[in-house]
């Protein structure tokens, strides 16, 4: 659930508390109020009669009177509180028997039992004796009846809900609305670091700077954050650019010393060996020469040997014969050993990317086609190096046993170094299996333009 319904719940129920709270007080002062009402109601009703009854004594002497005149003045007097909200007077005689009684006024939207009976408002009554006034021993009976008043509170209640609830529907879209303005900075946030942690800092962006202060900060920290990244990011990559290039300086500097020192004195040795033994059978002497020819055997074993190494410090023909020539040769240096294994090798023609380039491409394919041989079974293996938007895209695909379930694809020695060298070029690297078996390494190196600016001073 996200932040901004999980704040709008929040207010729904803080103000759905309110309510209840708010309810639960009202219905307290509404008791208390019920109550005082029918106390007074029920005074004033004591005052009025009583009043009343001292105006009919000022008349005609009650002596005077017949029984009936009475009783029509007493009915009269109770006719008097007809419409009445909270008080009924009734003319009563012996035995409880009902002369006359008065009419409450009905309420126009009357409150439900339940809500009468959780008051638990008493009923008040008064008797009022009449001696003075009949010989029948008629006697007026006050009492009370909250449901009025208790119909006016629950009026005033159910208005105080209806204006809760209005206010509600309107506050919550507005909460709604000022959230989504509020937290559309954060949305922000949280895609331009969702992209930086999928992407790296290739695609970051700078985030807008807007909403309210404190997420402005948040923006503002965060763009801060990725140019620096992006700095520190293009010095690594110029570093490691130069380390290559050291690396490949210092391999040169090797295989030439190898070639151009060790090569001479092996060839020598080979001459001189080869001489000993035709000696030795011009002489007849055969330990001798068995003693020759296992030298000249161990001269040829190690001459071979420092063609592997030169082979493997420098690509041959790379520097002479170009990109293409020596992935030929690599391809045919496997097809020697491997002649079970279909080889095929596409180089398209397209912007040449200069000696570190081209120097990355043949460790990516002659490491992928290594591992590929020694590790995949395969019975095909296709590299095709092609020119993209993007600059050179690399893909060795093979047909073999694929890469073990839940293993790493990078955890190996040349893998991790085949991605540090693409990376120090500013180029991407995968490793996947196929969906149709086997398995597919796919690089891209950006363009000469781009390779070249990460040697330059000014990236760093």
């Amino acid at each position: 659930m996200s932040l901004r319904i999980r704040l709008v719940l929040s207010i729904a129920l803080l103000l759905l508390v309110s309510l209840a709270t708010g309810g639960a007080a009202a219905w307290l002062r509404a008791e208390r109020s019920v109550r005082t009402e029918m106390e007074a109601a029920l005074s004033v009703g004591q005052h009025t009669v009583g009043s009343a009854l001292a105006h009919l004594a000022g008349r005609p002497a009650p002596q005077d009177r017949s029984d009936e005149d009475i009783t029509v003045m007493l009915t009269r007097l109770v006719g008097a509180f007809n419409g009445d909200r909270h008080l009924r007077v009734s003319l009563r005689q012996p035995g409880g028997g009902v002369v006359a009684s008065s009419r409450l006024a009905v309420p126009d939207h009357p409150a439900p039992a339940w809500f009468v009976r959780s008051l638990d408002v008493p009923q008040l009554s008064a008797e009022v004796p009449l001696p003075g006034f009949s010989g029948q021993g008629l006697w007026l009976r006050l009492e009370t009846d909250p449901s009025g008043e208790v119909s006016e509170v629950w009026g005033e209640l159910g208005d105080d809900a209806v204006m809760m609830m209005l206010f509600s529907a309107l506050a919550l879209p507005m909460v709604y609305w000022t959230l989504g303005r509020a937290l559309r900075s954060v949305d922000r946030l949280s895609k331009a670091f969702a992209q930086v942690a999928e992407t790296g800092m290739e695609t970051a962006r700078p985030v807008a700077e807007a909403g309210p202060p404190e997420l402005r900060r948040l923006a503002v920290g965060f763009n801060r954050m990725i140019e620096r990244l992006a700095a520190a990011e293009a010095r690594n990559r110029r570093l490691h650019e130069q380390l290559q290039t050291i690396q490949e300086e210092e391999r040169a500097d090797l295989a030439r010393d190898l070639h151009d020192e060790v090569g001479p004195y092996l060839f020598a040795i080979n001459v001189d060996v080869t001489a000993l033994m035709a000696a030795a059978e011009r002489a007849g002497d055969a330990a001798m020469r068995d003693q020759a020819r296992s030298a000249r055997e161990a001269v040829t074993h190690v001459q071979q040997e420092v063609k592997a190494i030169l082979a493997r410090l420098r690509p041959p023909g790379l520097s002479d014969l170009g990109l293409r020539a020596a992935l030929e040769n690599l391809a045919a240096f496997w097809r020697a050993r491997r002649p079970d294994v279909a080889i095929a090798v596409t180089v398209a023609p397209g912007p040449h990317l200069g000696e570190a380039g081209d120097t990355a491409i043949y460790r990516v394919v002659q490491e992928s086609l290594s591992n590929a041989i020694r590790h995949g079974r395969p019975r095909a293996v296709s590299v095709g190096v092609a020119s993209s938007a993007g600059g050179i895209t690399i893909d060795i695909a093979d047909d073999g046993d694929g890469l073990p379930a839940g293993a790493p694809p990078s955890t190996g020695y040349g893998l991790r170094g085949m991605a540090e060298r693409v990376a120090a070029l500013g180029g991407s690297l995968t490793v996947a299996n196929r969906p149709e078996g086997g398995v597919r390494v796919h690089a891209v190196l950006p363009s000469a333009t781009g390779i070249s600016a990460l040697a330059t001073p000014e990236a760093a």
